[in-house]
């Protein structure tokens, strides 16, 4: 059966008044971490919106599925909340978000690095220990720089400044606002390129962070978890034949 998916910015009502008993499923995700996740003319872009949309004509099943983007901080408290079932794009953390009960088949591996200003880290430094006394930028609400990095801050070794976007941030990193910044090397690299930062350079590699749509602990329910088992199924069939390759090529150009 067709699966239909509505992208929106905000609560989609109208277009959902028709749907007989199924319940609506509403995804959120960050409107500024492209090309994973992005907003265009309110409604929701990049990688993740086109894996859910491919996944879910792989579904042999009718859900209706809402995705709205939102600042990044503002889906986690969505999701915490009970508001919104899934998280799109979360990395596993399940200190800092018990309340995901689920994560899904991975579909991409995001490689995250160290940024900082020209001259600031030396050669064999180590993350975080050897970065005390910098501040950092950070995306609000992101979990990027990893538990070490924020028991570091909590202990005030390390100063934190948050900004919204990764633009934002990496602005603030080349006019030597802020010290370094640990950001996915794909989202920063476009970025740079795009904005030409000269006074940006990426000092070492942290992690390899698989990115999940993160599912709400308490969505209990047959539906539920008829969902994300076909979800799960839908991205490993992507997985093995190759498409989702296919739509990160799409989406980066490479």
């Amino acid at each position: 059966m067709i699966n239909r998916l509505f992208c929106a910015a905000a609560v989609v009502s109208a277009a959902l008044a028709t749907t007989a008993s199924a319940e609506t499923i509403r995804l959120v995700q960050d409107e500024a971490y492209a090309p994973y996740m992005g907003a265009e003319n309110g409604a929701p872009t990049g990688i993740w919106v086109d894996v859910i949309n491919e996944a879910l004509t792989r579904i042999d099943a009718e859900y209706d599925v809402v995705i709205e983007a939102v600042p990044w901080s503002r889906a986690v408290n969505l999701v915490e909340s009970g508001q919104a079932h899934g998280l799109i794009g979360t990395y596993v953390r399940r200190d800092s978000r018990p309340w995901i009960g689920t994560y899904s088949t991975s579909p991409m591996t995001e490689k995250v690095s160290v940024y900082c200003r020209e001259g600031v880290a030396q050669e064999g430094w180590t993350y975080p220990d050897d970065f005390g006394g910098l501040t950092f930028g950070n995306n609000a609400g992101f979990g990027t720089p990893g538990d070490a990095f924020f028991d570091m801050v909590a202990g005030g070794l390390i100063t934190l400044q948050e900004a919204q976007t990764t633009k934002q941030n990496l602005m603030k990193l080349d006019r030597g606002r802020i010290d370094c910044y640990v950001q996915e090397q794909l989202a920063a690299e476009m970025v740079i390129n795009e904005n030409d930062l000269k006074n940006v350079v990426r000092v070492l590699d942290t992690s390899a962070e698989t990115a999940h749509v993160g599912f709400r602990g308490d969505w209990q329910s047959a539906e539920a978890s008829a969902f994300m088992e076909a979800f799960d199924a839908a991205v490993q069939s992507m997985l093995d034949d190759g498409t989702m390759d296919a739509l990160v090529a799409a989406t980066v150009g490479s």
